[in-house]
């Protein structure tokens, strides 16, 4: 989230956006001298042996196929590619998010806080880094705000508090700020 609703161009890893781990290579596998290796291994296309890769031998180890392939995460809305698809998809919308103004905000321990706006758009972005549970409290924000996104499967859209905010452990929200 924070890598979607930051400025800048974002840039996401191969993977990433599925939640694939490096894989180990055994060391008589290894290709690379650089030790690059255990972040190179074949996508995780579809579940099985080669993971939809090749119809071949793959040139390093897939890891576990079953663990989180494209085809698994497509269709089940809580997935990590339905996050990253529906945050890309608001960033697309989002002229505060593509090309607007960045303010950093004191949302105390463990959370890091800013809002990003536009001429017409107003969003606060609150990402919670610690293992609790959080009530985030900024000056200056309304009482009241809508809830575009979460990190957490299955947390409902609209209308939220924000004082305080509630934040999950390791929760990451968008929350858009009505005008008024």
């Amino acid at each position: 989230m924070m890598l979607l609703t930051l400025r800048g161009t974002p840039f996401l890893y191969y993977g990433e956006e599925i939640g694939m781990a490096d894989v180990p290579v055994p060391r008589e596998r290894r290709l690379d001298p650089g030790g690059r290796d255990p972040c190179r291994t074949p996508m995780r296309w579809e579940p099985g042996r080669t993971a939809g890769f090749t119809t071949g031998e793959p040139w390093l180890p897939v890891g576990d196929p079953d663990d989180g392939s494209v085809e698994a995460q497509r269709a089940d809305p809580s997935s990590m590619l339905s996050l990253y698809r529906s945050l890309i998809w608001l960033r697309r919308r989002s002229s505060a998010l593509r090309w607007g103004s960045f303010r950093p905000r004191d949302a105390g321990r463990d959370v890091f806080a800013y809002e990003r706006a536009s001429q017409d758009e107003r969003l606060f972005v609150a990402l919670n880094f610690s293992q609790r549970e959080k009530a985030v409290g900024v000056e200056g924000l309304p009482s009241h705000g809508v809830l575009e996104a979460s990190t957490v499967p299955g947390r409902a859209r609209g209308p939220v508090p924000l004082h305080p905010l509630g934040l999950g452990p390791l929760e990451g929200v968008i929350v858009r700020i009505e005008p008024g």
